[in-house]
């Protein structure tokens, strides 16, 4: 049964990002915002309205919902978790969801590939079943984990995705197994393909990824490296994501890399609930303390 999100928001990139995370929860909602765009047909066909608004923006006493829904925190943080909850139709006003059966989440690294790919075969049991478990190395080939000698390879698959007819599930096609467990396409053929193909390109790659991640034909997490991309660009390329992970060395370097400001921007931008910050000398500490963690097999 579809129904309205009327988003009350003038920043239009804000409503962007909006529209992009709640469409992967409500993909059969009219999702519109009054101050951009003329809604009058949109809510025709639809049996209810949802209403999401800005108190910075709009004041409550101007919206005809009796029951809008709050934006943002009392910080000002824009809690998406919180706002799927509460737009879950009630029993008088139901509405067929896609349940979300895989994740995308993204790793954004500030430290050597070793440490770095250790942390990744740590979350492994985060991922267990699913049906597949697929690595995307938005880096250069030099950082890339996985370089396999034959076949498809990440220039491949960002050359591929940006053909009309390229579906979410044809990510599978480019990737093979890695010694780790991962389906990956692995590296690029040149050692800057995935900067040199333009932001746009690993958008849409990471698009697909979303889809692919949330569809309901089959179970899939898609984990992706992020390196080496301009801060503003960021949020465009993470806005899919269900959790984003900046990997620090240490508490004490966080300032020193300015990696306290991108974690401010991307708090604001994509919520505090899909942000987390890990420490790998705390990661490392603690799995020195699992009998027999030495024997775990490392990715160099």
């Amino acid at each position: 049964m579809a129904f309205t999100i009327k988003i009350y928001e003038k920043n239009e990139y804000i409503f962007a990002l909006l529209k992009k995370r709640l469409m992967n929860f409500y993909p059969d909602a009219y999702i519109i915002n009054p101050y951009l765009e003329d809604n009058d047909q949109d809510e025709r066909f639809s049996n209810y309205t949802c209403v999401l608004y800005d108190p910075k923006d709009t004041d409550k006493e101007d919206i005809s919902s009796p029951t809008p829904i709050r934006l943002t925190d009392d910080g000002g943080i824009v809690d998406c978790a919180r706002l799927i909850t509460l737009i879950k139709p009630t029993d008088d006003a139901p509405s067929n969801i896609i349940p979300v059966s895989g994740s995308l989440s993204a790793v954004i690294p500030f430290v050597y590939v070793d440490v770095r790919d250790r942390y990744i075969n740590s979350i492994q049991k985060e991922l267990s079943g699913a049906d597949f478990n697929i690595r995307l190395d938005f880096t250069s080939k030099l950082r890339a984990l996985w370089k396999g000698s034959s076949g498809c390879n990440m220039t491949h698959l960002l050359e591929a995705c940006r053909s009309r007819k390229f579906v979410p599930e044809d990510i599978l096609k480019y990737c093979n197994m890695d010694n780790t467990g991962f389906l990956t396409p692995g590296s690029s053929t040149n050692y800057d393909d995935v900067y040199d193909m333009g932001i746009n390109r690993s958008i849409t790659l990471m698009n697909h990824a979303a889809n692919l991640a949330h569809s309901r034909d089959r179970s899939v997490n898609v984990l992706a490296v992020i390196e080496g991309f301009r801060t503003g660009d960021l949020p465009d390329l993470l806005a899919g994501c269900d959790k984003v992970t900046v990997l620090l060395p240490a508490r004490s370097a966080g300032e020193d890399i300015g990696a306290s400001d991108l974690i401010s921007m991307l708090t604001q931008k994509l919520g505090k609930e899909r942000i987390k910050v890990v420490y790998a000398e705390e990661y490392q500490a603690e799995e020195m303390c699992v009998p027999g963690s030495f024997n775990r097999r490392m990715a160099v």
